[in-house]
């Protein structure tokens, strides 16, 4: 399993007293989780009745409990709509989130499986299971601003807060030209014609789980936010079917076929889809190069490489 990065080390008289809130069982075993990006993992194992049983615990390094009262209910309503996911789950008190070390923090079902080399079939699997996310967010009753979206992008761009060369930038600027003026055609269209609706938001492969070619779940729902359907596909294709720095087509038609058995596309969604494939390769490598800072000096992480969303911007503007 890939999660995030350790930045709170937690002992086990704190886990044992975080787990009086719960009843779950004893605790067995607890390991931290070296994977990802932005928030601290842990994997306990626990004993109730005689039998073991694995969970996750999730430190939000950068969320707050106000967030957290967005995104828990929202995975809570989508598995009860029937999309396959790590729920939360609550406290003695009814409560979803807790707090560890000044940091709120919330246990997770584990799901079983890993992720393996992907094939066009995992990514058909995966367009299918996107799709229902998109309907199944509909009857959810909030609603959150993409904070990784437009002014985001725009804000990174124009403050150069982002350590790059003198021609990245100017590609940066090149290319940021070239959204917003895709921006003001989207803005034209109605939500019949593009729909808006919640989003997943970050659905690269290590954030699905596969017990050989069956889904288990879609996890780390945390950039979830309300902005258009086809944006959050394009993340999803560029992210499923990327080959080094170009994307390969035969996964990338997986996808979008599986995606569309459930959904299919609207005109204006099937004219915009590469639009917002360099969107979303525009936002990846600026929040590679923000997670970049941001990891300097942490003891257990994973960091990927903003080049290669760079290289894959160029490639798609060719």
């Amino acid at each position: 399993m890939t999660f995030m990065s350790v930045y709170t080390q937690l002992s086990q008289q704190d886990i044992q007293s975080l787990l009086t809130q719960y009843n779950l069982g004893q605790l067995v075993a607890f390991e931290g989780v070296a994977a990802g990006v932005e928030n601290t993992n842990y994997r306990l194992t626990l004993k109730k009745g005689g039998q073991e049983t694995a969970y996750f615990l999730t430190l939000f390094e950068t969320l707050e409990k106000g967030e957290l009262d967005f995104f828990l209910p929202l995975l809570s309503h989508l598995q009860q709509q029937g999309c396959s996911l790590a729920s939360p789950i609550a406290r003695l008190n009814g409560d979803l989130v807790m707090t560890i070390k000044q940091k709120p923090a919330a246990i997770f079902n584990c799901l079983a499986g890993g992720h393996p080399e992907l094939t066009v079939e995992h990514c058909d699997v995966l367009g299918e299971a996107l799709a229902r996310i998109h309907l199944a967010g509909k009857t959810f009753d909030q609603q959150r601003d993409n904070t990784r979206g437009f002014y985001w992008i725009q804000n990174q761009i124009k403050t150069r807060n982002i350590a790059v060369s003198d021609d990245d930038y100017a590609l940066l600027q090149d290319e940021w030209q070239a959204l917003r003026e895709h921006r003001l055609q989207w803005e034209s269209r109605s939500q019949q014609e593009l729909p808006v609706g919640i989003i997943h938001g970050d659905l690269f492969d290590d954030n699905a789980l596969f017990d050989g070619d069956m889904l288990s779940g879609v996890i780390d729902f945390y950039n979830a936010c309300s902005d258009y359907w086809c944006y959050d596909l394009a993340i999803t294709q560029m992210a499923w079917s990327l080959s080094g720095t170009e994307l390969e087509v035969a996964r990338a038609n997986a996808l979008l076929a599986g995606y569309q058995r459930v959904r299919p596309l609207t005109e204006a969604e099937q004219k915009a889809l590469p639009q917002f494939l360099r969107m979303a390769a525009l936002r990846f490598w600026l929040s590679r190069l923000h997670t970049q800072k941001q990891q300097q000096g942490v003891a257990m992480t994973t960091e990927k490489a903003p080049e290669q969303m760079r290289d894959l911007l160029v490639w798609l503007r060719r």
